[in-house]
């Protein structure tokens, strides 16, 4: 029998300080698979495959209906998950929208500056 787990990795910042006594719940709200590493298990040809998940977006801690929030502490990853949600609500795919606005954002970044300004 094959064998799933995940391992979650990523950095996002919360507004406030846990305690270590307690246990909370974790939301996240959006992941991306980075890898699978997948080992051999036995003769039966069953394997154990482990998921390598990266929080891309907002994450919410949960103790005693007491909630945290936190956003992820990459600019790239909040950018990549306002698309997501944006592409979402619009209705058209999330990684193809993401790459277009990439691509104009390079593309005319000297008027992206000039707007800053």
């Amino acid at each position: 029998m094959n064998t799933y787990r995940i391992k979650i990795t990523g950095t996002t910042e919360i507004s406030e300080k846990l305690d270590d006594l307690k246990d909370y719940s974790l939301v996240l709200k959006r992941c991306a698979i980075k890898s699978i590493n997948k080992k051999y298990l036995s003769k039966e040809n069953d394997h154990d495959y482990c998921f390598n998940l990266e929080s891309l977006d907002e994450a919410i801690l949960i103790n005693e209906g007491n909630t945290i929030s936190g956003r992820a502490k990459s600019k790239s990853k909040a950018l990549r998950g306002r698309a997501f949600v944006y592409s979402n609500e619009i209705g058209v795919d999330s990684e193809k929208f993401y790459q277009d606005i990439m691509t104009k954002l390079i593309d005319r970044f000297d008027d992206v500056v000039d707007l800053l300004k």
